[in-house]
């Protein structure tokens, strides 16, 4: 169940695409959006003022980054959850924006559906990240071979899979599962090796797409 009264922050420099995420949280969600602007400057100032339960962040932005703003925003007011929107993806990059401690990111080429699945998801506290259909593919062969993958995890490195993708850290997966920070490192090594995957994005949609983390 979505709160109603949640508050938005929408930092976006493409005006129509702007308006676009608007009427989307106005009409689809009924949250209130308490600004809507351009430039990173802008959007710190009113975050810090405003302290809004959720930004969208353009990864883009002019003068602080997405990025430089999400760090800043998860350091000083970590109750602000965060969606990161970008035209380009590079898993790198989103396996580095999910490790600082953002709740999503989506590409804009997305479908006009799945900005409400990332919004929904994100405002319930989930991590939502989707990639596009050419990085996804649709075939049932890479389907099935991943549903493959998932078999060769331990019971223990499947529950490590999905602390992961929830954007924990080692130590605090440690922590959950009373193991020390190197047995986490090493489960993780392990799972590496086995799935062929080497960064957060990677391991999040993994457990998207094998239903180990539903959205």
């Amino acid at each position: 169940m979505i709160d109603k009264t949640l508050s938005v922050v929408v930092a976006e420099d493409e005006t129509l695409f702007r308006d676009f995420l608007v009427r989307v949280i106005r009409q689809r969600f009924g949250f209130e959006v308490i600004g809507e602007v351009s430039t990173g400057e802008e959007a710190y100032q009113l975050c810090r003022e405003h302290r809004p339960d959720l930004a969208i962040l353009d990864l883009r932005l002019p003068g602080i980054t997405g990025q430089e703003l999400a760090e800043r925003l998860i350091s000083e007011q970590p109750e602000t959850k965060i969606l990161i929107i970008s035209s380009v993806e590079d898993p790198k990059r989103v396996g580095s924006l999910l490790q600082i401690g953002v709740s999503g990111f989506l590409n804009k080429k997305e479908e006009f559906s799945v900005f409400e699945q990332a919004i929904e998801a994100v405002a319930n506290g989930n991590i939502f990240v989707k990639a596009s259909a050419q990085a996804q593919g649709d075939s049932s062969t890479e389907t099935l071979d991943q549903k493959e993958l998932l078999e060769t995890l331990s019971d223990r490195e499947k529950q490590i899979v999905v602390f992961v993708a929830s954007g924990m850290t080692n130590k605090e997966i440690a922590g959950k599962l009373g193991l020390s920070i190197k047995t986490v490192e090493s489960h993780r090594s392990n799972i590496s090796k086995k799935l062929k995957i080497f960064d957060i994005a990677g391991v999040t949609l993994f457990a998207v797409r094998t239903g180990l983390v539903s959205l």
